[in-house]
């Protein structure tokens, strides 16, 4: 009888600590999108050209016309 009730109470803190990291992931998941700035990189041409220019491949290859 013993051996079922530290089961039973293993299970129960193991569930609570689950719970409690769960809940704190999702809190500050919640505190990081309500302190960072709006993102507005996107509407500006010179962030995006620049985007491009980082994003082109390095090399071109000559084919033939």
């Amino acid at each position: 009888m013993s051996s079922t009730t530290d089961d039973s109470q293993s299970f129960i803190i193991f569930a609570a600590v689950l719970g409690a990291l769960v809940f704190f992931t999702f809190f500050i998941m919640l505190m990081a999108n309500l302190f960072s700035p709006a993102s507005d990189s996107l509407s500006d041409p010179l962030v995006v050209s620049q985007q491009q220019e980082r994003l082109m491949p390095v090399g071109r290859s000559r084919v033939a016309e």
